[in-house]
């Protein structure tokens, strides 16, 4: 079998939001040796799996001795991922300017909420921030009622790890190519403007009122009776994405409305289109509107799953990207690069501080030299 395709790869993880720590866990997934810097006695909060396939050395980077350590592993390393507010990095001697001196060829990427430069880069944001910030959460919500977050991390991962994954893959062919090596500036708040961006490039862009939202071109929004969700008989709901003149008239004749065929995108007609397809799927549980819309009319539907569902889902099973464990009953989620029709396994968690010995020793330090360093409390 092939190696994989970052073997040889050496990254240094000093990230420990999400964000980072996605990013890294990717690179892991594709093969790199994934190092994760962690304080001594770290609690770490998010999901256990993105320390899959990683190892952990625990350093005290305020520590002289800890940052020599940390020197000498940039010295021997391909990149390195750091999500700490700007300034922090520099003030520990950790930044980029500094370990470039040590290596040339490294590809540093700092993942940060604004950026490294601008009015607002010492302010603390969260995902929720960045879907208010960038407009999502306005746009995407109902006249008179208040904006709710989506339960899901959509700017930690659209915003923050996928753009570094690609911005580092980037750079590395770069480096391989000129040998020089590159600084990334990855801004949450810059990519979560691009998924808003078509609405956000309208002239007039969307507007709100005190009483009432005006989003007349916010198709994905909801504002479109072929772009929505709908209430079934048993309580369930049915996603509907019927885009496009043929879609839509394919629904109005399966659920009986062709008398709005040519109406898809008339806010006059709107509000009495959705009332009309709101009646209709009333009428039956969820399951019938997904057999006949999507398996036998070919429309964009699917049930909108409770989470236990989503595990249940045939292809979810079938491609076991997320499944449970026949042995602990543990939810796992196995990273879904497929290369030749085959998968590597997302790998054991590592614990805070689990590879420090080995590490430690693979630098050249001694036994003695550790036990200091551990007395020290630099590791």
């Amino acid at each position: 079998m092939s190696k994989p395709i970052l073997h040889g790869v050496k990254v240094l993880d000093l990230s420990h939001m999400y964000p980072g720590t996605l990013c890294t866990w990717l690179l892991a997934a594709l093969g790199a040796e994934v190092l994760k810097v962690e304080e001594p006695g770290a609690v770490r909060s998010g999901a256990p799996f993105l320390n899959q396939g990683k190892k952990s050395i625990a350093l005290n980077l305020k520590a002289d001795a800890g940052r020599e350590v940390l020197y000498a592993l940039a010295k021997a390393s391909d990149i390195v991922v750091e999500g700490f507010r700007p300034g922090v990095a520099r003030r520990l001697g950790v930044d980029y300017e500094t370990l470039r001196r040590l290596n040339p060829r490294l590809v540093y990427c700092s993942i940060s909420s604004f950026g490294q430069t601008g009015p607002s880069v010492a302010y603390s944001a969260h995902d929720i921030n960045f879907l208010a910030l960038s407009g999502m959460l306005g746009i995407g919500r109902e006249a008179g009622r208040r904006p709710l977050p989506p339960a899901a991390q959509v700017a930690d991962v659209a915003g923050g790890g996928y753009p570094a994954l690609s911005a580092i893959l980037a750079a590395y062919i770069a480096v391989l190519r000129d040998g020089e090596g590159r600084y990334l500036d990855i801004s949450m708040f810059d990519w979560t403007l691009l998924m808003v961006a078509r609405y956000l490039m309208l002239d007039p862009p969307p507007r709100r009122s005190r009483s009432e939202v005006k989003r007349e071109h916010a198709t994905l929004a909801g504002t479109a009776a072929c772009y929505d969700t709908y209430e079934a008989s048993d309580g369930g709901f049915v996603s509907l994405a019927a885009l496009g003149p043929q879609a839509w008239r394919l629904l109005c004749k399966a659920l009986g409305l062709e008398r709005f065929a040519d109406a898809a995108f008339d806010p006059a007609e709107t509000p009495r289109i959705k009332a009309a397809m709101r009646r209709t799927f009333k009428r039956r549980p969820r399951e019938h509107w997904v057999e006949l819309l999507r398996n036998r009319y070919g429309l964009s539907v699917a049930p909108v799953y409770e989470p236990e569902e989503v595990l249940q889902d045939p292809h979810v099973r079938f491609r076991k990207t997320l499944a449970r464990r026949k042995d602990t009953g543990a939810v796992e989620f196995t990273p879904p690069f497929w290369f030749a029709g085959a998968r590597k396994p997302g790998g054991r968690i590592c614990r805070v501080g689990q590879h420090t010995g080995a590490v430690l020793k693979g630098l050249g330090y001694t036994a003695a030299e550790i036990r200091e360093l551990r007395k020290a409390k630099a590791v």
